[in-house]
């Protein structure tokens, strides 16, 4: 499913801007401007997403967008009021949006309105769904760049995930227990505390999820402190 993102009429170009940032920051391109103020200054709130807007399709009415995508999701922070005239379109949070949409083709475009009064009756109309963003009802109206960021940060999940942890087995914790145990007897650890040290080990690192990487880590700590430990015991029998 592609994305793209409508701006309407939006008054603040540094707002034009910023959006475009966000847009890169979470991977989407295609962004398209109905009547927006853009300035120099929207380029420079841009940074290292200027491309985005130079890429831009200005369009010269809303309802030209309808000839660029498959559905067009309106976006609002009057829940109340939209709730009531647009029951048959059902309000989504952007969670709910994400679901909607996973496993479907095609292309999506998500309008956002103006900074003082979003987008129109008649505008919100022309949309297939409608998607809110769940806010403290005392100041429930966000700052559009900021709810496309929202938005698009839902939207993209999947997309840049951080890195999938490998978790050690049990056996692979068992091993790591062993060595323990080694480094306890190289070092005269109490005998009768051993086995008592070994089950706290043992539950401590059950528990702590750890995964494979950092688990190589303990290992070599364990290893290279043993291998000195034996080091010192033979270099103190030579000198006796």
């Amino acid at each position: 499913m592609r994305i793209g993102v409508l701006l309407v009429e939006l008054k603040i170009p540094e707002n034009v801007g910023f959006i475009a940032r966000v847009m890169k920051n979470f991977g989407f391109s295609e962004l398209y401007l109905y009547n927006c103020k853009v300035t120099e200054q929207s380029y420079v709130t841009a940074a290292h997403a200027k491309d985005v807007l130079e890429n831009a399709v200005r369009l010269n009415s809303f309802e030209e967008i309808l000839e660029h995508g498959n559905i067009l999701i309106g976006t609002t922070g009057v829940t109340a009021k939209a709730q009531e005239r647009y029951i048959r379109k059902p309000i989504f949070s952007p969670e709910e949006l994400r679901a909607f949409l996973e496993g479907k083709d095609g292309k999506v475009i998500v309008a956002f309105g103006r900074e003082d009064y979003g987008l129109f009756d008649e505008e919100l109309e022309l949309c297939h769904m409608i998607v809110t963003i769940p806010t403290n009802p005392e100041y429930p109206v966000m700052n559009v760049s900021h709810a496309v960021a929202v938005i698009l940060y839902e939207l993209s999940k999947g997309r840049y995930g951080v890195e999938e942890k490998t978790y050690a087995t049990a056996k692979d914790i068992e091993n790591l227990v062993a060595n323990f145990e080694k480094l306890m007897k190289a070092v005269w650890y109490p005998k009768h505390r051993i086995d008592r040290t070994i089950i706290a080990l043992r539950r401590i690192l059950g528990r702590s999820l750890i995964t494979r990487r950092e688990l190589t880590v303990l290992h070599g700590i364990v290893t290279k402190s043993i291998t000195y430990v034996e080091k010192l015991k033979k270099e103190l029998e030579n000198c006796k």
